[in-house]
């Protein structure tokens, strides 16, 4: 059934705004785990301040690698925007595109990280001490998929 509904989405950049000058991308990234709490899979999100969109996710370790394979799925109007994110070492790599670090307290990665909260809230396999959870990777990718997706055309809609 999850699949039917992957299948009847429309493209995912069809679901976003366009970007803006002055537009500011957070970056951020949860964890989550699939089958068991062995088996961590970190979601890496980079979402747009202004519109509240998510512009771009990825599924994958915690590494420069996963990094990286994200950061190639980011729309180029959006990787061009101003960024900002917490200190983790792999997002020094944007510091050329006028990208700012900082601790989670200053309220950089606020937007991004209420975001996060919602992905919890709504989608129970993401709760840290839950008996929900994916058996495997390509059913947890889907369902979170269907949930960006869905959440950014309902933006859309709406319009700003």
């Amino acid at each position: 059934m999850v699949k039917k509904k992957v299948s009847s989405l429309r493209p995912f950049s069809e679901s976003l705004f366009p970007a803006l000058t002055g537009d500011i991308v957070e970056y951020d990234e949860l964890w989550s785990f699939v089958h068991s709490k062995a088996q961590r899979i970190w979601v890496w999100i980079a979402l747009c301040r202004r519109t509240q969109q998510v512009v771009a996710y990825h599924l994958g370790n915690r590494d420069k690698k996963s990094f990286h394979q994200f950061y190639n799925k980011v729309p180029i109007d959006y990787a061009n925007c101003l960024s900002t994110s917490d200190g983790l070492e792999v997002y020094k790599v944007l510091k050329i595109y006028g990208h700012s670090m900082g601790k989670k307290k200053e309220g950089r990665t606020s937007q991004v990280e209420a975001f996060n909260t919602v992905l919890r809230q709504r989608l129970a396999r993401l709760i840290r001490r839950t008996c929900a959870f994916s058996k495997s990777l390509e059913m947890h990718e889907t369902v979170i998929r269907v949930f960006i997706q869905e959440y950014n055309e309902e933006i859309l809609s709406v319009g700003l």
